[in-house]
């Protein structure tokens, strides 16, 4: 599995993708080799539904991440770096907060939050995003 894996991405890499599906790869912590060099800088779309992910680490290059059905907890702060996000999708986690900085996303367009453990929501712009994306908690 760890090899193909790899191959995967080492493909996205030579191959300039703008999409990478790493979906079903029972993948229990985020590939490093997704951080290195620069041939990812063209990655629009990173699809990892289904693994067993706990943490997150986040790329600069993508527009869109699919993270649901995971076992994510929390969201690190450096989601607020993530200035060209437009959609992100934590369905289906073990989510219990939200960091303030996740209100710092400005391109953001659709937001999924769906079935996690969310208490409560951080003040200010997160909650308008959460209205206004009409996001069931």
């Amino acid at each position: 599995m760890a090899t193909e894996l790899h191959e995967t991405i080492f493909m996205a890499k030579q191959e300039r993708h703008k999409n990478l599906f790493l979906n079903y790869k029972n993948l229990n912590i985020f590939p490093v080799e997704l951080l290195k060099d620069e041939g990812l800088q063209f990655l629009e779309r990173l699809y990892m539904k289904r693994n067993s992910l706990t943490t997150l680490v986040f790329m600069q290059c993508s527009l869109a991440l699919y993270l649901h059905s995971n076992n994510i907890v929390i969201i690190p702060e450096a989601i607020g770096n993530l200035a060209r996000l437009q959609s992100l999708d934590l369905s289906n986690n073990a989510l219990q907060l939200l960091c303030p900085e996740i209100g710092r996303l400005r391109s953001l367009r659709h937001l999924r939050l769906s079935n996690n453990q969310l208490k409560c929501l951080p003040p200010g712009k997160t909650q308008q995003l959460l209205v206004l994306f009409s996001i069931l908690l």
